[in-house]
């Protein structure tokens, strides 16, 4: 599947737009609200096993490639997930907002959502300036 400029350039849209209007905090909340709104169906549909991480990779990686993102999950261990993005999800975002906080959006209900509470992730590279997003999520 193709890469979804529409579904992706909708919400780039709407979060200008939030921004310009209210303010960068109030669009980012808006904007994590819709995501979170969004992926929790999708998952939810998809049935997982919460805290599970052959599970979260198994109903990310449908949901993102579903929406044309190519994405790659190198290492699914009981402790440890790589979680890498080959796709920009929101190239038109570039240097409108800082990439840590316009991911924190989404990967921070991902990783609660689908893995809980004793799971974190940490950013280690981002396609704005590498050659992918790298993700590194590991239970506490």
């Amino acid at each position: 599947m193709q890469y979804n400029a529409a579904f992706f350039g909708t919400h780039e849209s709407y979060f200008l737009v939030l921004k310009e209007k209210y303010g960068e905090e109030a669009a980012l909340e808006i904007f994590r609200e819709v995501m979170e709104r969004k992926l929790k169906k999708a998952y939810d549909e998809m049935k997982f096993t919460k805290g599970d991480p052959e599970d979260f990779a198994r109903v990310v990686g449908e949901r993102d490639r579903s929406v044309g993102l190519e994405v790659e999950f190198p290492e699914v261990r009981e402790n440890r997930i790589v979680y890498q993005f080959h796709t920009d999800p929101f190239p038109n975002l570039k240097g409108k907002i800082d990439w840590k906080r316009l991911v924190d959006t989404y990967m921070a209900f991902k990783v609660r959502y689908l893995l809980g509470d004793d799971w974190s992730y940490t950013t280690t590279k981002h396609v704005w300036e590498a050659d992918c997003t790298e993700h590194i999520i590991s239970k506490n």
